[in-house]
């Protein structure tokens, strides 16, 4: 009797304080959907304060402008987009990856009324895009693409991260979220904001905030956000199957040739002799680079790399040698090791990709879609590597790699509809210059897009790259055409 009383007073009382929180209007809504009436109809619409939940809220990413019906009408196909910023069309959605998906399969089958509902959110990553999951289970949808895993090391409980603790359990990451649904765990979290008074986390300081935060290759953080990642995604792949949703699962497409690494870090017990004769090698190399003399380069820069492989630039300098000199081949391997090795990891890696492509293989026959993005877009580039032609800086499709992700995704659409809807036309999908038109996007808005992503790269983490001087100068012509 008095063990129970000794419990039930406790909760009485926390009880009692929530009932008072939530009455006194404290906190936040955790939904991501939230219901609303417009116009006599009854609309969800996006939480602009669900990311408070995740971040600390000066610094809380919003969703975009969303408008869904709940009461989805007869003739509509409902596609939710899940991701990061690169599913959601940064730095402009009104000509991401969801709006020319939208356009092509309106196009292709006017009878049907197709949405493109992007729940993609800039900066989250897999423990932000669970539940948002969860959510779109209960909202209708007819499929769902998941185009995600940029963010694993700097987004929320990231090894990278400075939104809050870093790599912790999942079990503490679970309960923390679970915590901050109830108004007294938003309580107690806002005064941990206000005790902590950090002058770095006031403000959104864009990718510079992560500068300081380089984790080598084989960190065992890293390891641990790509053990989350792999729960995660199976969770959110389950959902789906619960659900009875159809489910495309995407790898995620980098810049590898005209994206230096942004950070780079030597192994760990290199000495100060080994690391003398890495310099003296590595700074040779660079010295006939700069000439021009590529095949010579190659022979110090290898030998640096026989002491340490592991220092980013060095495989970057590598693969645009090989380049130089037409191994393609070669060179997208020293492009791709010299994004693996990134110490500040904000594109998606090769292990990551392969968690992706692992879970595909397992829900094969299941629900689950797999497309190769990352192939697709290599296929597309020149030389077989992903570079600017399809890239505004390091992860973010410009206009006709929306475009070529947006019809790849089609097609895997398209084998999915059922027998009921159908098309009145042949032939191909419609060109990117018709969906340029159907979207209204003008030569304005293209220098727009290109102004922002140049003020973007004048600061940290893109004015310390190797190839910034380039960057800068592809960007100035861009803007003079």
């Amino acid at each position: 009797m008095r063990f129970s009383v000794m419990i039930l007073v406790p909760l009485l009382l926390l009880g009692g304080v929530e009932l008072a929180l939530r009455l006194a209007g404290f906190g936040y809504p955790t939904d991501f959907f939230l219901r609303t009436r417009i116009d006599g109809r009854d609309f969800y619409t996006a939480n602009l304060k669900f990311g408070f939940r995740f971040f600390p809220p000066a610094l809380a990413r919003a969703p975009g402008v969303l408008r869904m019906p709940v009461n989805k009408p007869a003739n509509a196909y409902r596609i939710f987009l899940l991701g990061e910023s690169a599913a959601f069309g940064d730095p402009d959605p009104s000509y991401g990856v969801g709006r020319y998906l939208e356009v092509l399969l309106r196009d292709r089958y006017p009878g049907t009324k197709f949405d493109v509902e992007c729940a993609a959110v800039t900066a989250i990553n897999s423990h932000t895009i669970l539940p948002i999951a969860c959510e779109c289970a209960k909202r209708d949808g007819d499929l769902w693409v998941i185009y995600m895993g940029n963010n694993e090391v700097i987004g929320p409980f990231g090894a990278g991260t400075v939104f809050g603790p870093k790599a912790p359990s999942l079990g503490f990451i679970k309960a923390n979220l679970a915590l901050k649904t109830t108004k007294i765990g938003q309580l107690m979290d806002a005064t941990v904001q206000r005790l902590r008074r950090d002058p770095t986390l006031k403000t959104w300081g864009g990718m510079k905030m992560f500068k300081n935060n380089c984790l080598r290759y084989d960190d065992p953080n890293r390891q641990r956000v790509f053990d989350h990642l792999r729960d995660n995604l199976d969770d959110i792949l389950r959902t789906g199957r619960n659900a009875g949703v159809p489910i495309i699962l995407s790898t995620m497409a980098v810049n590898l040739k005209d994206c230096g690494p942004f950070g780079s870090l030597h192994r760990l017990q290199l000495d100060a002799s080994q690391e003398s004769a890495w310099d003296k090698a590595f700074q040779e190399g660079v010295s006939l680079e700069s000439t021009g003399l590529y095949q010579q380069a190659l022979a110090p820069y290898l030998k640096a790399a026989e002491v340490d492989p592991q220092f980013a630039d060095l495989q970057f300098r590598i693969g645009s040698c090989h380049l130089a000199l037409t191994n393609f081949a070669q060179a997208r391997r020293d492009f791709e090791l010299a994004r693996d090795y990134d110490a500040l990891a904000i594109r998606a890696d090769t292990r990551i990709n392969q968690i992706i492509k692992d879970a595909a293989a397992r829900y094969e026959g299941k629900g689950v879609y797999f497309v190769d993005a990352a192939e697709i877009v290599a296929q597309n580039s020149p030389a077989g590597i992903p570079g600017n032609e399809l890239f505004l800086e390091h992860v973010h499709l410009n206009f006709a790699g929306n475009y070529l992700l947006a019809k790849t995704l089609a097609d895997q659409v398209a084998k999915l509809l059922p027998g009921s809807i159908t098309t009145t036309k042949t032939g191909s999908w419609a060109s990117a210059e018709f969906c340029d038109r159907r979207l209204a996007l003008t030569i304005w808005d293209r220098f727009r897009i290109w102004e922002i992503i140049r003020h973007r790269i004048e600061e940290a983490p893109f004015s310390g790259e190797s190839d910034h001087a380039t960057l800068g100068r592809m960007h100035a012509a861009e803007l003079e055409q």
